[in-house]
Parts: structure tokens; C-alpha cells; sequence
């Protein structure tokens, strides 16, 4: 990379917000106990193999997994922060190409990282500010083949081990659409799989605010989302522009009534792959993202990926079972981080 340096084109890491998420967890269903003896014999249980890494290749779920941030996808002049259709297939033919599987941010607060299969690393694929280009339909309500979600779509049907999967925050008008036709378009992104976050309601400087008044920017957005598909309201918010409320606490947490609220993961706009959440040094309440776009912002996406290419200790590999990890606590074989520094940390040695 000439005339570049990696601190030339980063942006700057948001500064962390110190906060503890707390994860919804289901109770556990009680064992039904028969009140009389079988007729028949039960069957022994038959061992189910378990799922095998590709040879040469070793798990690692303490490594970097991407978050990637997009926001408008245009069919050209693309500024800062925009992309353009051919750009994000490339992206997804380059994620394909490098045994990533996307997931969602819920699932990387939640852990929920089991469906990832052995040898693959998670990526995350959020999309803010819920503009036309990202989510739309035909007149037959269909999903639109140029919009984000469309390109997604088609290219998971090319490749079905790659999951149309993603987050969309979304700010009052979703993808520019408003009443029933918003709701439609937020039900229909739940049952595809994706994950509706939550944006704000106006999109403002949250370190401008009061607490009641971000309390009430992100409250009226989950009760929005929230009315259209009650059975998944927003757990996780990604910041405007990257800014904290002067009080952090509010992220969490807040509003009464029809606008309470919980978050169980806070998003930042920069500038790093994110710690798995099996890692001590994971903050779900201040993940770091890569931004992608087609000017700039591809350094950021290149250069991360490819430092990950050239470096694959750094990343979160899959393992198929629970290898050094076992309910968010570390197990036999133990790990251990030699002296190191930022993102060197994360290349884990195993001891058998």
C-alpha cells in the first residue's frame, strides 16, 4: 500500500462504553417422567459424529471476528460512505472466496455461533440508517434484485452454505417507507432471517441530548419496531455517528411504558474487527466495525482482510464443538496470550 499508512485511512476507535449486558436466558423445560413402564425396550442412542475440521486447519474462538458497517448502496458517485452493487458483490464474493459465514449482531452478543460451521470464521453485515437502496420491494412484493438485500439473496442462492443474513438499523421511516408499508417491510425482514436493530428515531447526536431526550429517541424507534414484530424487538442499537450519550447507561436500558427499551449490544462506526464474545476482552456494549464503501472506505475493508488472510491466528475459526471453551468459560486445553499488544493479543496458543 504506497503512500498510505494503515493511521492514514482508520478512523479512530469510538472511545468504549464501560456497560455489563445482560442475556435473555430461556428456562430450562422440566423432564416429563412416564407413569408406566415401556412395552418395549428403549433404544440405545446412537452416536451422532461430530462435525470435523477441514484438515490443517486448527479452531479458535478467541479470534477477531469482522463486523462489517455499510450504509447507502447507489448506482454511482458513491461518496464516503456509500457503495456501489458491483463493489458489494465483490465484497461477498471475497468473504465467500475466505470461508467467512455471516451471522447476525444478536448472534454475536448472544454467543449464538453454533450454526458456524467448522473452519469458517463469522462476519457480521449491518447496514444503517435503513435507506431505499439497502431493502425494497417489486410490485409483487418481492424482494428488489438491485437493492442490498436482493444482491444478498441471489448470491445465497448461487452459494447456500452463505446465509442471506444481516442487521438493518433503522431510523423512523425504515427504507424510506412509513405506516403499514413500514411495518410490512420490517415483517418481512424478520421472517427472511435479518435482524432489525435499532438506529434512533431521528438520527441525532446522542452527546447532545439529555438522558430523557435519548431515552426518547431510542424508545419511540423500539416501539416502532416493536409494534411491526413484536416477537423481535430491537436488542441491539448501533450510534449515530458514533457518539455516547454523555449518560452511558441509557444505551442499556430505558423509557417506561410503550417505549422501554433493553439493548444487549451497542455498535460503534469504527475501526477494527471485533473480539469474539468468548473473549475476556469483548464489550458488547461498544463493538467496534469495519467500515465498507467504494471509495475510502474499501481501504478499511482490504486492509482488514487481508492482515486476517496473511494472519489466520488472529481469527475466529469454528470449530464444530466446544473446543477451549465450554458456557462462556475457558477449558481444557487452557489458552494462554503471550506479551502482546492491541490485536496481537488474540493469537491463541494451545496447550494439549
Amino acid at each position: 500500500m504506497t503512500g498510505l499508512t494503515r493511521r492514514s485511512f482508520l478512523a479512530a476507535a469510538v472511545s468504549s462504553t464501560v456497560l455489563a449486558g445482560c442475556a435473555d436466558t430461556a428456562a430450562d423445560t422440566a423432564p416429563v417422567v412416564s407413569g408406566s413402564r415401556p412395552t418395549q425396550p428403549t433404544p440405545t442412542p446412537r452416536r451422532t459424529a461430530r462435525p470435523r475440521l477441514p484438515a490443517g486447519v486448527h479452531a479458535n474462538k478467541l479470534g477477531l471476528i469482522p463486523v462489517l458497517m455499510h450504509h447507502r448502496l447507489v448506482a454511482s458517485n458513491p461518496g464516503s460512505y456509500d457503495l456501489t452493487p458491483a463493489y458489494f458483490r465483490a465484497e461477498l464474493d471475497r468473504l465467500y472466496r475466505e470461508n467467512y459465514y455471516p451471522v447476525r449482531a444478536i448472534d454475536l452478543v448472544s454467543r449464538n455461533l453454533d450454526s458456524v460451521p467448522p473452519g469458517k470464521t463469522p462476519v457480521v453485515l449491518t447496514f444503517d440508517d435503513g435507506t431505499p437502496g439497502q431493502v425494497a420491494f417489486d410490485a409483487g412484493g418481492q424482494v428488489a434484485p438491485d437493492c442490498a438485500l436482493g444482491i444478498l439473496r441471489a448470491f445465497h442462492a448461487r452459494h447456500p452454505d452463505f446465509p442471506a443474513v444481516a442487521t438493518f438499523y433503522v431510523n423512523k421511516n425504515p427504507f424510506g417507507l412509513t405506516g403499514a408499508a413500514a411495518a410490512q417491510a420490517l415483517v418481512r425482514l424478520n421472517d427472511l432471517g435479518c435482524e432489525v436493530g435499532n438506529h434512533t428515531w431521528s438520527h441525532p447526536n446522542l452527546h447532545t441530548l439529555t438522558r430523557a431526550q435519548a431515552e426518547a429517541e431510542i424508545g419511540s424507534l423500539a416501539a416502532l419496531v416493536s409494534r411491526a414484530i413484536p416477537m423481535a424487538p430491537p436488542r441491539t442499537l448501533a450510534l449515530p455517528f458514533g457518539a455516547h450519550p454523555r449518560d452511558p447507561g441509557v444505551l442499556a436500558r430505558g423509557g417506561a411504558g410503550g417505549t422501554a427499551y433493553r439493548n444487549l449490544g451497542v455498535l460503534l462506526v469504527g475501526a477494527e474487527p471485533s473480539h469474539s464474545p468468548f473473549h475476556p476482552g469483548f464489550d458488547p456494549m461498544a463493538i467496534p466495525r469495519i467500515r465498507c464503501s467504494s471509495r475510502d472506505g474499501e481501504l478499511e475493508f482490504t486492509y482488514w482482510l487481508d492482515r486476517l488472510a496473511r494472519r489466520t491466528a488472529l481469527k475466529f475459526i469454528a470449530g464444530g464443538n466446544s473446543i477451549g471453551v465450554a458456557n462462556g468459560i475457558f477449558q481444557s486445553p487452557v489458552w494462554e496470550l503471550g506479551a502482546c499488544t492491541g490485536f496481537d493479543c488474540v493469537e491463541e496458543r494451545w496447550r494439549r
